[in-house]
C-alpha cells in the first residue's frame, strides 16, 4: 500500500487506496496545513462519491500515526496466521514487552472481528502500559474502519491530522495577534468575545477552549468538515477592526499542534 501526495499550494496531504482482488481497501488521508487543503479534499472524496469518513478523536502526533500504518502494512504484508485469543491474552499480559504488545493490538486491529475490536476498546479505555496509548488509539480507529469496510461493503476514509477531531468535526487550533503588538483593552477584549463567539456559532463551531492574554487570544475548536470556517474567523476580525483597527488580519491556523505560551511568545517576538 503506498501514499499518493495531494498537493495543494504549499500544503498537502498524503492519500492511500489498495485494491486486493479488486475489492477497495480503506482510504488514508493525513492532513497537514489547511487553507485550499479542506477544499481539495472535499472535491477528491465527492469525485469518488465518498461521503463518510473516520476521524482519529485523540491527539496523537502525525509521526507516530505514520508509524502504525507502516507497521500495520508489514504485518498484513507477511500474512502470518495467529490466533485472536492468544493475541489479546498477551495484550493483557503484565509479562509482556511493548514491542510485542504493539504487535497484537495491530494483528487484532487487522482482522474484521467485533471480539478483537472490544478486546482493543477494552485495552484502550484504561491502558495498563501509558508508552502504547497513542498505539492503541491508532489501533482502535483501524480496527472500527476494518470493520465498518466488512459490514457495509463501502470504501471507508480515515482522515487524520495531528489534533484529531470528534463525531465528524476536525479540530483546529487558532492564534489571533493585535496590530503592532498592543495590549487589549477591557473594552476590545469585550468586542473579540463577542463577535467571535457570534461568527463561530453560525458556523456550528465547537468551542473546546478560548484563551485570551494582553497581546493575543487563542481558540481550540471542532468544525464541521463541509464548512468554510476561516471565513467567518476572517469575518469577526473585520468587524473587530470596525472598532478602530486594533486586530492583525493574518492568524496562526493549524490542526498539527496546540501551541503552548513559550511557542507563542517565541512567535510573536519574531513577527
Amino acid at each position: 500500500m503506498k501514499f499518493k501526495k495531494i498537493k495543494s499550494g504549499d500544503r498537502q496531504y498524503l492519500a492511500r487506496e489498495k485494491r486486493v482482488n479488486n475489492e477497495k481497501k480503506p482510504i488514508f488521508v493525513f492532513m497537514s496545513g489547511q487553507d485550499d487543503l479542506l477544499a481539495k479534499l472535499r472535491e477528491t472524496l465527492n469525485e469518488q462519491g465518498i461521503d463518510s469518513f473516520h476521524i482519529l478523536e485523540d491527539l496523537v502526533p502525525i509521526e507516530e500515526q505514520m508509524e502504525y500504518f507502516r507497521y500495520f502494512d508489514r504485518l498484513r504484508k507477511e500474512n502470518n496466521p495467529f490466533i485472536r485469543d492468544e493475541e489479546v491474552a498477551i495484550l493483557f499480559s503484565p509479562d509482556e514487552s511493548i514491542e510485542r504488545k504493539k504487535r497484537s493490538l495491530t494483528l487484532l486491529a487487522s482482522i474484521p472481528d467485533v471480539g478483537a475490536y472490544r478486546s482493543i476498546e477494552t485495552y484502550h479505555s484504561s491502558p495498563s502500559d501509558p508508552e502504547l496509548l497513542h498505539w492503541s488509539s491508532m489501533a482502535l480507529v483501524s480496527s472500527r474502519i476494518v470493520l465498518s469496510s466488512d459490514l457495509s461493503g463501502q470504501q471507508q476514509v480515515y482522515i487524520s491530522s495531528g489534533l484529531g477531531g470528534h463525531d465528524k468535526k476536525l479540530r483546529f487550533f487558532a492564534l489571533f495577534t493585535t496590530n503592532k503588538r498592543q495590549k487589549l483593552t477591557d473594552l476590545q477584549k469585550e468586542i473579540v468575545e463577542r463577535e467571535f463567539l457570534f461568527q463561530l456559532q453560525k458556523a456550528d463551531v465547537v468551542i473546546e477552549q478560548f484563551e485570551m492574554r494582553d497581546q493575543y487570544f487563542t481558540f481550540l475548536m471542532l468544525f464541521p468538515f463541509d464548512r468554510d470556517v476561516k471565513s467567518h474567523l476572517n469575518a469577526a476580525i473585520t468587524e473587530c477592526n470596525q472598532y478602530g483597527n486594533f486586530l492583525d488580519e493574518k492568524f496562526l491556523f493549524t490542526n498539527v499542534k496546540v501551541l503552548n505560551e513559550n511557542e507563542i511568545e517565541g512567535l510573536l517576538q519574531k513577527r
